[in-house]
């Protein structure tokens, strides 16, 4: 389904997850928090898959970090940003998968977009992948 904020194909022991928010820039909403978590999970207990792709959808981002727009409009919006549980959170759902992740990175890889790089065991950058580090600037520490 095209609106599914994850979309995952597995085929020849490869699962291939794919952040699908291009219109904002692959932003890490809280859907798309919940959902990568539970992806992770899956397909780290999948006998079938022996490694992980991740990438991001479109060519401007990889992510572009936590959705802004959510942050600011509703109260408790950064919840599963600072879990500890990898049930909640899923850079500890990436970090703890025992399947090889790979992290394809298309675009920028902005603050929290970044920490989800860093979880992958490997990655592959495009000539245009940018990486950055911005959390003080938007005033998460």
């Amino acid at each position: 389904m095209s609106d599914d904020v994850i979309l995952l194909e597995v085929a020849d022991g490869i699962a291939s997850v794919t952040l699908n928010r291009p219109q904002a820039m692959n932003a890490l909403n809280r859907a798309l928090r919940k959902r990568l978590a539970e992806v992770m999970r899956a397909v780290d207990a999948d006998d079938d898959v022996r490694a992980v792709i991740l990438t991001g959808a479109g060519t401007r981002a990889f992510t572009a970090g936590l959705d802004l727009k959510e942050l600011g409009s509703e109260a408790g919006a950064l919840g599963s940003a600072n879990a500890t549980d990898p049930a909640d959170n899923p850079v500890k759902a990436i970090e703890l998968c025992r399947k090889p992740v790979i992290g394809a990175i298309n675009g920028v890889a902005i603050t929290g977009g970044f920490e989800v790089a860093l979880a992958c065991d490997v990655l592959v950058a495009s000539t245009s992948a940018r990486f950055a580090d911005t959390h003080a600037r938007v005033g998460i520490v």
